[in-house]
């Protein structure tokens, strides 16, 4: 009699049960997928506030020293009293020293003995290194347009093809109608973009006048010093340019066209986020806040860009 061998039975998974793992694992990728997502932007828009934070810093230590905010000055002989040189250089240039980036500052300072559209200034070549340095802070995380290596640093106005350090911040130059009747937005006229002064802080021309602490009128936790931009939507977001360091309160926040038209300087010099929901900014107290898209465009939102308008603001 032949003894026969049992074959003892086999462990492993039928497909039946190979699928319901795998859809199993996909629902719970699904599950945490956007949870993994609104950690990380909610990081990424906690360093963007920070970045407002030490450029606010930055400025009132500026202020400490001059007693005035850091001026722009323009490139044109524009504006009710210009004076040469016109080197281009703006605001967040001159707050340089004041930002830990005095190495950077000392680089580029020898240039402002010349004038712009001269071949000196911020466009003599002996300075395009230094302009074109990265500059961590001036980035926000949840925007890749203004990082190094971005499709659009060499494309701002003025500099075309010159490639240039970016910036996500801009200074609030007030409710300003950029453009006039050119602009789809409604604003404060006349237009005083390429003269002297504006209704806020930060402006091409603020050489000819300087804004100082006590020219804030309506409160320092009630104004608008410094906010968020975006410059694949703007081709003027040049870092340290006085062309390139500003926007206007005009536009309703996070404005951004269908299709994009980041060349139309009079619709979109303004505030805009990659943030779901609004856009940071830093007032002039230091305080920084997340303002929502339906801020009260008319009644809060323009009024809290200008400096000495005296209008009353209701809570936002």
């Amino acid at each position: 009699m032949v003894a026969t061998l049992s074959k003892k039975p086999t462990s492993g998974f039928t497909l039946i049960e190979l699928l319901v793992v795998i859809a199993i694992i996909a629902i719970l990728i699904g599950l945490l997928l956007p949870a993994v997502q609104k950690v990380r932007e909610a990081a990424a828009k906690l360093q963007c506030q920070n970045n407002l934070k030490q450029l606010a810093l930055g400025v009132h230590n500026y202020i400490s020293t001059h007693q005035a905010f850091p001026m722009s000055t323009s490139p044109w002989g524009e504006g009710p009293a210009p004076k040469a040189p016109n080197n281009g250089f703006g605001w967040i240039f001159r707050t340089l020293p004041f930002l830990e980036a005095e190495a950077l500052y000392k680089q580029i300072n020898p240039y402002e003995s010349g004038s712009m559209f001269a071949g000196g200034g911020i466009l003599d070549p002996g300075c395009r290194t230094a302009i074109a340095s990265p500059m961590k802070m001036l980035y926000c995380p949840s925007d890749g347009s203004a990082l190094p290596g971005s499709s659009v640093e060499t494309k701002m106005f003025q500099f075309d093809p010159i490639k240039v350090t970016l910036t996500n911040y801009k200074g609030s130059m007030g409710d300003n109608r950029m453009g006039g009747a050119s602009s789809i937005h409604q604003g404060r006229m006349p237009d005083c973009h390429n003269s002297n002064p504006c209704p806020g802080i930060f402006f091409r021309n603020s050489y000819q006048g300087v804004v100082r602490l006590s020219n804030i009128k309506d409160g320092t936790s009630s104004t608008l010093m410094i906010g968020e931009d975006t410059p694949i939507e703007n081709y003027h977001s040049a870092a340290f340019y006085a062309n390139g360091d500003y926007a206007s309160t005009h536009a309703p926040l996070n404005y951004v066209p269908k299709p994009s038209t980041p060349g139309d300087w009079w619709n979109v010099i303004s505030f805009r986020s990659k943030h779901s929901g609004g856009a940071s900014f830093a007032f002039v107290d230091g305080s920084v806040k997340f303002l929502t898209n339906n801020i009260d465009y008319t009644n809060v939102y323009k009024p809290l860009s200008t400096k000495d308008a005296e209008e009353i603001i209701p809570n936002y």
